[in-house]
């Protein structure tokens, strides 16, 4: 019997100065695979000055560690007094958010992606 195909991997996450403050891209699904990569540019984003945009275009799905660590994003720059953008966010992405109560927090800004 052949072993199960791996699981998709492709995961990556761009971070970069923008605006004087700094643009996060998440590239594929935010969950406890790429938690952790994930993480990295996220704090990147946080050691820097400025507001936090997290681009979300091309991240089709988040599990409860990806909406962790964007509540913890959220929660950093609120005491710092910094804004949090999340752009693009897919509908199913914005359920998941509004299910954990972020979506109508003032801890940041959701901007959906235009529907098709």
């Amino acid at each position: 019997m052949p072993a199960d195909p791996a699981p998709y991997t492709d995961f990556a996450v761009h971070v970069a100065p923008s605006n004087g403050g700094t643009d996060v891209a998440i590239f594929g699904e935010l969950d406890l695979a790429t938690i952790d990569k994930a993480r990295l540019g996220i704090e990147e984003a946080l050691s820097a000055s400025g507001d936090v945009v997290i681009d979300m275009r091309a991240c089709p799905f988040v599990d409860s560690k990806g909406v962790g660590l964007i509540a913890q994003a959220a929660v950093h720059l609120q005491r710092e007094k910094r804004g949090l953008t999340i752009r693009g966010v897919h509908e199913r992405v914005a359920r998941t958010l509004e299910m954990a109560g972020l979506a109508s927090s003032e801890l940041m800004t959701i901007e959906r992606q235009p529907k098709a």
